[in-house]
């Protein structure tokens, strides 16, 4: 691997810019898959107050949303989180021996940002599960690359799978407490109220029966970005040309196929009985497959004349995602919570609507982020985050 080449893209004023437009692409799709869905979209078109789509439209973006977003782009967000600390463990070991103390530093603020924002805004946060598996790369970073792209195939796919067997044999999902809880803190009035579910339907106070699958599966996926950086996956596209278009294959092909085997297994359609135990590893591939077609293919479009539309629309908001991913996070509170007497939308979209919004929402996101950047090299979060890791 050129070492050169390679440390080129490792400063905020002089980055992968390939890199950023896929992280914000993959804002783009969680925008989608994180915003609240209304679960009652029949009695909203009897009703006769529907701006935007009808029960066949609604159909059609749920389809779209099961196979093309769903696990999709929080993967993809993995494996770039992965890439990320790829990229923070080599030029700090570069430039001086005490990077680990830096680097655990930096991790554990990263977890206090996830829980102030899994507890106090939102609870889908993802981001303390990239801290504690950021702490665990410490282990495996001196590993050669074939070591731990084996490790990643391991995490993400047979241990996740696994793991995602026992649970559903052992039913060990049970909650201990009544499940309707679960997308009520929208509908409370007082922030208290809101704080308190939040806190009781939490993963990591929940954290048996909802972390350990997400934990494995995020893990592998940064094992795969972190061996991504280190082949020089991003850094050197060129090289790879072969391997992102078989990616690019297998990932609108099986993937897509996988994708479709996912749903009719989660709404009943498929029972995964014992003469059916591999299908579950079998979709769990395909998944992450379909993943690294999506940044296979943004990789490859650098060489067509849709790059420059594709740099403008998602670099920016790339080249701030933990800031944009909590500015997110904001935007489902103000507008879909009713404590804050503002919009109250929770519950009165369709699905297509609420796509509309999605675009709207991502729209802002990219004029705030450019605005933002035309004054300072990171976003808010973030200096705040390398800020304080340095101290």
């Amino acid at each position: 691997m050129n070492t050169q080449n390679l440390s080129s893209g490792f400063g905020p004023g002089n980055r992968i810019g390939s890199v950023d437009v896929i992280r914000g692409f993959a804002l783009f799709g969680i925008l989608f898959a994180n915003i609240p869905f209304a679960n009652n979209a029949e009695s909203l078109f009897q009703s006769g107050s529907v701006i935007l789509g009808t029960l066949k439209t609604d159909r059609v973006f749920h389809f779209i949303y099961q196979m093309l977003i769903e696990r999709k782009f929080v993967t993809i967000f993995s494996i770039l989180f992965g890439f990320g600390f790829y990229v923070q463990m080599h030029s700090k070991e570069m430039s001086t021996a005490s990077f680990r103390s830096y680097f655990i530093r930096r991790m554990l603020l990263l977890l206090l940002i996830g829980t102030v924002h899994a507890y106090f805004i939102w609870n889908g946060d993802i981001i303390r599960n990239y801290a504690i598996c950021g702490l665990f790369l410490l282990l495996v970073y001196r590993l050669s690359a074939k070591q731990i792209i084996r490790m990643a195939l391991f995490f993400s796919i047979a241990a996740t799978t696994v793991t995602f067997i026992l649970y559903k044999a052992f039913d060990l999902e049970r909650y201990p407490f009544d499940t309707t809880l679960f997308g009520t803190q929208f509908q409370v009035s007082s922030y208290l109220s809101y704080l308190w579910i939040n806190w009781r339907t939490d993963t990591f106070t929940n954290f048996i029966q909802a972390t350990p699958l997400t934990m494995l599966f995020c893990f592998g996926n940064m094992l795969i970005g972190f061996y991504l950086g280190k082949v020089g996956f991003f850094q050197n596209p060129q090289q790879f040309s072969k391997v992102r278009k078989v990616l690019m294959l297998s990932g609108f092909s099986i993937g897509f196929i996988c994708s479709y085997l996912f749903i009719q297994m989660m709404n009943g359609s498929i029972e995964i009985t014992p003469a059916l135990i591999w299908l579950p590893f079998v979709i769990v591939s395909g998944l992450l497959l379909q993943s690294l077609g999506y940044i296979s293919l943004f990789i490859h479009c650098r060489q067509t004349k849709i790059w420059k539309r594709l740099k403008n629309l998602f670099e920016p908001v790339g080249r701030m995602a933990l800031s944009n991913y909590i500015l997110q996070s904001l935007f489902y509170v103000m507008l879909f919570a009713n404590w804050p007497r503002l919009l109250q939308l929770n519950g009165k979209l369709t699905l297509t609507e609420t796509f509309f919004l999605c675009f709207l929402l991502f729209t802002i996101q990219i004029i705030v982020s450019k605005w933002w950047l035309s004054k300072f090299q990171q976003g808010p979060v973030e200096i705040v985050w390398k800020k304080w890791s340095k101290r």
